[in-house]
């Protein structure tokens, strides 16, 4: 099982910086997703009794633990939109995740909304998705 720890906003072991104005990132803010492919949105908590205050979306096989509080389907057809990059300081994995908003759910307005490029989310190229996932949508005119 992969543990799920690295995933909470409040752990020590992560940090994020926002680096959404950063010329190379800018460009991928606003974009938008249409979900195609089995992904679920995991709620996760610090701990076993604590609220749920981030929900990342994480294909198969997923992940398990005391922090997860909910794991749900999203979906197909449901859309998603960068409203952030951030830049984490994993060592082992991509160090960007996206905040999104993610419409066509009834998921919990409150928490944030990540999806982390990696455990299956990323495609080959810079910040790009998986595409067996998310199906990038044209930009709105």
């Amino acid at each position: 099982m992969v543990a799920a720890l690295g995933a909470l906003p409040g752990c020590s072991e992560q940090k994020l910086k926002d680096v959404s104005n950063d010329p190379k990132v800018k460009p991928f803010i606003g974009s938008q997703y249409e979900i195609v492919g089995l992904v679920y949105a995991y709620g996760m908590r610090e701990h076993s009794k604590a609220p749920v205050d981030l929900i990342t979306l994480i294909p198969p096989p997923g992940i398990e633990g005391s922090q997860v509080g909910f794991r749900t389907p999203v979906r197909v057809g449901s859309t998603i939109t960068v409203l952030k990059v951030l830049r984490t300081n994993r060592l082992f994995d991509p160090e960007m995740d996206f905040v999104v908003s993610l419409e066509g759910t009834e998921l919990p307005a409150e928490a944030i909304t990540r999806v982390e490029l990696f455990r299956g989310n990323e495609g080959t190229g810079f910040l790009q998705l998986n595409p067996a996932i998310y199906r990038k949508l044209p930009a709105a005119r």
